[in-house]
């Protein structure tokens, strides 16, 4: 342990990496304060103090007579610090994860020439047509999120054939063989405007989360951008900040 900070939160640091790592698993119990404290060198009163701090936190939950146990994860939500371990990261996979049953209103769809800006995110020449796509996705019957993809015309010639609020985009790209499986994606917080309150069922205004992403193929080659607004009643995310 680094003996620069107080011991209490190095070992919830600890707790909580083991929790990220697997080690402990969301239901499980975690060991005795008396075999932490023996584990790790420290008095229990550390432990105790470092464990409440991470009930405070929702990481762990206490249930009298029988323990302390790691958090399960809210299944009403995407929880996009776990979804984004997988290879596929996309809204549909995200969800298989969860309790929410997933629909789709289309709100428009079509080719798209001539734009410097989705082009460049699909690393495309000029000459070479978008498709996209603009979507509310719906969990339960409420809308979650507005997402907008945009794909290579070149790599998907029938796709203007599919409905795509019945069929899943990601299974029809796994069946033309350029499935994403390798991603970057950038989050943002801003404010819904009047088209996303609206078609969000919010507030103007409200903080939202925006997540943009580029998907490639198992080739690397970019197949994908999405630009998904996304009501934050129906997402959590988690990020690890490191220091040297």
């Amino acid at each position: 342990m680094d003996y620069r900070m107080p011991l209490y939160i190095q070992l919830q640091d600890v707790i909580v990496k083991r929790i990220e790592e697997k080690k402990y698993l969301p239901g499980e119990a975690i060991p005795s304060e008396r075999k932490m404290a023996e584990t790790y060198g420290v008095n229990r009163m550390t432990v105790k103090r470092a464990v409440e701090r991470l009930v405070d936190e929702g990481y762990l939950v206490r249930k009298p007579g029988a323990g302390t146990f790691v958090a399960k994860r809210d299944n009403k939500k995407i929880d996009f610090d776990y979804a984004l371990e997988a290879d596929n990261v996309g809204i549909s996979a995200m969800l298989r994860k969860t309790d929410i049953t997933l629909t789709n209103k289309v709100l428009g769809k079509g080719g798209v020439q001539g734009n410097h800006y989705l082009n460049y995110q699909l690393c495309l020449p000029m000459s070479e047509t978008v498709w996209g796509i603009e979507r509310v996705r719906l969990g339960n019957g409420e809308p979650f999120a507005i997402e907008c993809t945009f794909v290579p015309e070149k790599y998907f010639e029938d796709i203007e054939k599919f409905d795509f609020a019945k069929v899943s985009l990601y299974d029809y790209m796994d069946a033309k063989g350029h499935l994403p499986v390798h991603f970057t994606q950038k989050l943002v917080v801003c404010n819904a405007d009047d088209k996303a309150a609206e078609l969000l069922k919010l507030k103007k205004g409200t903080a939202i989360f925006l997540i943009e992403y580029q998907g490639a193929d198992q080739d690397d080659q970019v197949v994908e951008y999405t630009r998904s607004y996304m009501n934050p009643s129906f997402t959590e995310f988690r990020y690890n900040a490191e220091s040297d």
